[in-house]
C-alpha cells in the first residue's frame, strides 16, 4: 500500500501539470519542489536517486521549454530577440489589464508591429513572424504539460 504522502505528491503533480496552461504559474519548479519533498520525507530512499535527478531535471526542462517557447519560434518565424523580449514584456503587462489573451495580444502585436516597421508594406512579413510568436506562445504550454504528465507517470510508477 502507498503512503499518504505518495498520494499527496502524485495529486500535486497532476495538478502542477494542469497549472501548465496557467500564466505566470511556474509548473515545471512546483513539480520539482513536489519530487525533492516527496523523497525527503522518505529520507531519500523512494525514488531511487537516479530516478530522482532524472524527474527533477525533465521538471526543470518542462519549464525553460516554457518560458522559451515563444522566443524560439518568434525566432523561427523571423522575429529579432530583441523584439519578442519587448512583445514579452508588453504581453505580461496586458496579462494583468486583459488576462491571459493579453499575452497573446502584446506578444503577437508587439511582433507584428516591428515587422510592419523594418518591412514598410508588407504585411505578409509581419503577420509570418506575428504567427510564429503566437503559436510559440500557444505550444510551449503545451509542451509543458506532456512533460509534466510523463513526470507524473514516472513518479508514481516509482513509488507505488
Amino acid at each position: 500500500m502507498a503512503l499518504p504522502a505518495a498520494d499527496i505528491a502524485i495529486v500535486l503533480l497532476v495538478i502542477w501539470t494542469v497549472s501548465s496552461f496557467l500564466p505566470l504559474v511556474p509548473s515545471g519548479v512546483l513539480a520539482a519542489l513536489t519530487v525533492v519533498g516527496y523523497a525527503y520525507t522518505t529520507g531519500f530512499a523512494e525514488p531511487g536517486l537516479g530516478v530522482l535527478l532524472g524527474l527533477v531535471l525533465v521538471s526543470l526542462l518542462a519549464s525553460a521549454v516554457e518560458l522559451v517557447s515563444g522566443m524560439v519560434s518568434g525566432r523561427l518565424g523571423g522575429a529579432s530577440t530583441r523584439t519578442i523580449a519587448l512583445g514579452t514584456a508588453v504581453g505580461v503587462v496586458l496579462l494583468f489589464v486583459m488576462g491571459p489573451i493579453g499575452l497573446v495580444v502584446g506578444l503577437g502585436g508587439t511582433v507584428f508591429l516591428d515587422g510592419l516597421y523594418e518591412h514598410p508594406g508588407e504585411t505578409r512579413v509581419a503577420v509570418r513572424r506575428s504567427a510564429y510568436a503566437v503559436i510559440g506562445v500557444f505550444a510551449g504550454p503545451f509542451v509543458q504539460a506532456v512533460m509534466l504528465a510523463g513526470v507524473t507517470a514516472a513518479f508514481a510508477l516509482s513509488v507505488l
